[in-house]
């Protein structure tokens, strides 16, 4: 198949559509099915089909491109000299997004209201996309300027007293037992201050024992703790570790580098450890005497002993 860049041509005013393919015979046929059925992307060339007619449209092939060049970066071109001139239908100025940079009222949703069940499904292949690979989110190793951490921390702040949308209102016994059963147990804010009535209330729950307070004091036991910890295993040095604080300790890493680790499943990438991979190890799995002596050999005071 070779590579083209077509015209879609008005011959009543030379109006143009510009597209790239490597099948025209397909690539026309489904220009034509789309505007036939009033279900064409270009809303210009839509409107203009509807207006002239069918028969009022010429389909053109002006260039052939070399295999050996990018047919996208030749679109490009063509979408750049012509986008904003009078004589052209294109909205997008680039092939790989073709509503980039587009005026919004030209977007083929623009005005429309997206029904909950399609947010919800955005919603749902988006947080799927992110959870899969942590660097899919396209926010990761990127930093807010302070302008907008001011903004972020403006619309963060509660509103209070006349401002606050429930100002003046009160709620009912039923919500504000979902209120308290949702808050319950969770670290209060800074600054926050407790009534009274609510520290006669908290006193009684711990006096019967129903508060995270009863275990204020007291530590795990060595044994607990191992229990708790993941297991991590490391290449290319071979060795699982008992629990992150240990692989933190016996490399000399910070936690959030290790936590990247750990999520993506990819090596380091730069670094004095770059090229190491942290693994989770399996449910069952417990360091050797080898691995043991190993760790214990850089950190004597920090792994138990039995």
């Amino acid at each position: 198949m070779e590579q083209v860049i077509y015209k879609i041509i008005n011959v009543v005013n030379s109006k143009f559509y510009v597209g790239s393919t490597t099948n025209k015979k397909v690539r026309f046929r489904q220009h034509r099915k789309l505007l036939r059925g009033n279900r064409h992307h270009c809303k210009h060339l839509q409107a203009s089909w509807n207006k002239y007619g069918e028969d009022k449209f010429e389909f053109v092939v002006v260039e052939v491109v070399p295999s050996v060049m990018s047919l996208q970066q030749i679109e490009d071109i063509y979408l750049f000299q012509h986008v904003g001139q009078p004589m052209c239908y294109n909205s997008g100025y680039s092939a790989d997004a073709p509503w980039r940079n587009a005026p919004p009222e030209s977007t083929p949703n623009f005005g429309k209201v997206m029904a909950q069940q399609q947010k919800e499904q955005i919603s749902k292949t988006l947080k799927d996309f992110y959870a899969a690979d942590y660097f899919n989110h396209p926010r990761v190793g990127k930093k807010h300027s302070e302008e907008t951490r001011l903004k972020i921390r403006q619309n963060r702040t509660p509103t209070s007293g006349e401002n606050h949308y429930r100002y003046g209102q009160k709620l009912s016994e039923d919500v504000r037992k979902k209120i308290g059963d949702t808050q319950r147990g969770k670290p209060k804010a800074p600054g926050r201050k407790v009534s009274e009535e609510g520290l006669k209330k908290i006193r009684k729950n711990i006096e019967e024992g129903r508060s995270h307070k009863t275990f204020l004091g007291k530590k795990h036991t060595e044994e607990s703790k191992m229990k708790m910890s993941k297991t991590v295993f490391v290449m290319p040095d071979g060795i699982l570790f008992p629990s992150l604080t240990s692989v933190l300790s016996y490399y000399g890493i910070k936690m959030p580098t290790l936590r990247r680790a750990l999520i993506s499943g990819k090596p380091l990438s730069k670094g004095r450890l770059a090229g190491y991979e942290f693994k989770y190890g399996g449910v069952d799995s417990k360091p050797t005497e080898n691995d043991m002596a190993l760790i214990r050999a850089k950190l004597v005071d920090t792994i138990p002993t039995n």
